[in-house]
Parts: structure tokens; sequence; C-alpha cells
């Protein structure tokens, strides 16, 4: 099932995976009354149909999509083209922090060349008042610094001098990269709801970022 989220100034993102692009914008077409015009604008492929709704296409891995590269041939033809290069072999690294666990490994053309994943334990806030509180903040504290710095000693370990196409990033990774032997890498794609950090996901999120938002206007 196609993932979906509010877009920033109205309207909703349906996140489409490369696969089932064309899929999507044949069914697009069939809703609305067939396409009457696509263009590319900025750095999205934009699809008029004949009833009206538009639909604004964007690789997530990418900051724009070549225009005229897309207006060769109609709708179907640029789906598959996207379709296609999308699905093309890329070495990605893929980062994902959340709560103390941590996963980050290397995905090539979908399978998992290298990976370290951890889990350490970070209390929750307490509610309590005067020294407990202090108390419980300052073990809080010390634990999550723990974590982060078995977290970046793993990522510099698998990330720092590797060569890669795009960093993929989920969850809260800041304080991760701020390890000034990784102040280097910069994320291309940062998603930021994900679930436990677990090696598997690794694979999942790299094929989400490989994937395509869909800007539906309200």
């Amino acid at each position: 099932m196609a993932r979906v989220r509010s877009a920033p100034g109205g309207g909703r993102i349906v996140e489409v995976e490369p696969e089932r692009l064309p899929k999507w914008v044949a069914n697009f077409a069939g809703r609305n009354g067939g396409i009457a015009s696509h263009r590319a604008r900025d750095d999205s492929w934009t699809i008029e149909s004949q009833d009206g709704p538009v639909a604004s296409v964007r690789w997530a891995l990418a900051t724009g999509i070549p225009a005229g590269w897309l207006l060769t041939g109609g709708p179907a033809e640029v789906a598959e083209r996207l379709r296609d290069h999308a699905l093309e072999p890329r070495r990605l690294g893929v980062l994902l922090a959340r709560k103390g666990a941590y996963s980050v490994g290397i995905v090539v053309d979908g399978r998992i060349e290298v990976s370290k994943t951890g889990t350490a334990y970070v209390q929750g806030r307490t509610k309590a008042g005067g020294q407990s509180q202090q108390r419980f903040a300052r073990r809080r504290e010390g634990q999550a610094k723990a974590a982060g710095k078995r977290a970046a000693e793993s990522v510099v370990a698998v990330l720092a001098n590797a060569d890669l196409d795009a960093l993929v990033t989920g969850g809260s990774v800041d304080a991760i990269l701020d390890d000034p032997r990784l102040r280097h890498l910069s994320a291309t794609v940062h998603v930021g709801d994900i679930g436990e950090p677990r090696q598997r996901l690794l694979q999942q999120t790299a094929h989400r970022a490989i994937g395509f938002d869909i800007h539906l206007p309200d």
C-alpha cells in the first residue's frame, strides 16, 4: 500500500515505488478522463488530466528532472523511462537512528553489502521533581551520549570512507553525523517516519528512497 502524507502548503503526497509508477500514471489517467498535457516544471514532472486534477511527480533521490529528457514521448513512455532510471543499480549508504537504536549499511542494487546494527537503553523522561528529576536527567543524558558514541563508531566504520552514489537517512541522525569524522557526509534523502532500526529496514528504506513523491493538491 502506498504511503500518503500531508504536503506542506496543502494537498497530499503519495509515495509510489519505482516499479509502480507507470501503472499509477495509467490509473490517474483512467480516473480523470485521460491526460490533457504534461510538462517538466522546476524539479517535477507535472501531469494535467482532462477532468482537472493535476499530479506533480518528483524523484525522491534527485533535486531535479531534466526537462528535455522528460518531454520526449507521451506520459506512458515518460513514466516507463523514469521507472527504468530509478531502478538502475546504485550504491546507497543508509543510516537509521531512533531512541538509542541504530542501523547503518551500504545497499547495492537492493542487497546489503555491509551493515552494523545496535541497540542501547535510554530511559524516558520522568515527571518527578527536585533532586530525583535532576538525577534522572543526568542519567538519561549519560545514556544518550554513550549510545550516540557507539552509533558514531559504527557509522564511521561503515560509511566514513565509502564510495556512495547517495546517502539516505531516517529518524534522528543529526547528532551522529555531527561527529567530526562524518561531517563530510550529507543526506540526499531523509525519511522522518521510521520504525525500529533493524537490518531489514535498511533495504526497505533504500527502496523507498529511489521511489517517487507525487503531490496531489486538494
